[in-house]
């Protein structure tokens, strides 16, 4: 697991009996410790993150029972000079 996203994976993994309960097929949004909010889409999640967030580290991911397999990108985005 890469270190970058270790608060933002145990935060998920604490609260997802929670998580599957309400949000069960949507993606959350968790920055650090905090679960900002589920989404529909993992697009919509991602441009929340974006918006709030900028260009820092944050976990999109999908509320499912078993689990699926993680892709982890780091600055893909690129801000104006």
């Amino acid at each position: 697991m890469p270190e970058i996203l270790k608060e933002e994976i145990d935060t998920y993994n604490k609260n997802k009996p929670e998580l599957l309960e309400k949000h069960n097929g949507k993606y959350v949004l968790i920055k650090g410790n905090r679960i900002v909010d589920a989404y529909d889409t993992q697009k919509d999640a991602i441009k929340v993150g974006i918006d709030k967030f900028g260009n820092t580290p944050f976990l999109v991911k999908k509320i499912t029972e078993v689990e699926e397999k993680q892709n982890y990108t780091s600055r893909l985005i690129k801000l104006p000079a």
